[in-house]
């Protein structure tokens, strides 16, 4: 096992174990147990509705940085990607990120931009969660976050735009055509600058991550917690993003970390068990999703392409600097 899944795994184990010495385990479960099969039914639903949608905005990235495939074929990359990232530690094959690129290029010779294109929308996403927050906790003025984090996102955003912006220009200065050199071109290529994409996909990501919000408010209301939408607007996309960092496997202990830390605080809109049970559900949500990309794994015999490691130069463009 490479030293970064055991580091993911260290550090899956810690938080989860701020979780366990943080709430009591008989109201926990009593939480839990007040989930009714319907409202678990609708949320693994509403999540894999969302990650078809997101799947439909990364085959429009995919289709702009010059990988002329079906979407059928995107989707299949999309969903084996999921599965690779939830289940795929131990079946020697690369990240999840990397995978979609890879099936997704398929025999063509276009690794490098399928990676790309996955790297594309991570840092899209990023950006659009992050706007989201900034927006809302200016116009609901919530004190849930500290004046950091706003720093932080605004900082994060002004970076991703600016480098997706002038991030080619500089590319220019660069001496020589090296093979790395040609690499990043490639790489910066796929990041689309004409706005008609820019509008769909940016529209695609809104409606994404605002599904995700309501999908939040049923769980909210399942739970018995009294959340006003305009907190969940401001909160549930500063832990998406907290969730999404590669430091966790499937971002398990951050996110239950991340609830307790905006929404238990005085006033404390949930408890900590409720807290805990967000989590829950939510990661019952991603593994029976990245289930479906087992199946379709199974079916259709794509990981075999993983294995081989003429697709891709993995130390060259990995995983490790894309967001799991």
């Amino acid at each position: 096992m490479k030293a970064k899944s055991l580091i993911k795994i260290a550090v899956t184990i810690a938080l989860l174990l701020v979780v366990v010495y943080s709430v009591s385990w008989d109201k926990f479960l009593i939480t839990v147990s007040s989930i009714s099969f319907n409202t678990a039914c609708i949320v693994v639903a509403g999540y894999t509705a969302g990650q078809l949608l997101s799947s439909l905005k990364w085959w429009t990235l995919v289709r702009s940085g010059g990988i002329d495939v079906p979407y059928r074929t995107a989707l299949k990359a999309y969903f084996i990607g999921m599965f690779v990232n939830c289940f795929g530690s131990g079946l020697g094959t690369v990240g999840g990120d990397v995978a979609r690129g890879i099936i997704v290029a398929g025999s063509l010779p276009k690794k490098t931009e399928g990676v790309a294109a996955v790297i594309a929308d991570r840092i899209h996403g990023l950006t659009v969660l992050s706007v989201i927050a900034l927006v809302t906790s200016f116009l609901f003025h919530t004190d849930r976050v500290p004046t950091f984090i706003i720093l932080s996102l605004l900082g994060l955003v002004v970076s991703f735009i600016g480098g997706w912006i002038i991030g080619p220009r500089l590319l220019t200065f660069l001496p020589g055509e090296s093979k790395l050199v040609r690499k990043l071109r490639q790489v910066a290529e796929i990041f689309p600058r004409d706005s008609q994409t820019l509008i769909v996909i940016t529209g695609i990501s809104v409606i994404f991550h605002v599904t995700q919000i309501f999908l939040h408010a049923v769980m909210a209301s399942a739970l018995g917690a009294e959340i006003p939408l305009a907190t969940m607007f401001v909160v549930i996309p500063l832990v998406n993003i907290a969730s999404s960092l590669p430091i966790s496997w499937n971002g398990l202990g951050v996110r239950e970390n991340s609830y307790m830390f905006f929404l238990t605080a005085a006033p404390a809109l949930v408890t900590k068990e409720q807290a805990a049970a967000f989590g829950a559900l939510w990661l019952l949500a991603v593994t029976v999703t990245s289930a479906i990309g087992g199946i379709v794994a199974l079916i259709s015999g794509d990981l075999r392409l993983l294995k081989a490691p003429k697709n891709l130069n993995t130390e060259q463009i990995s995983d490790s600097a894309l967001v799991s």
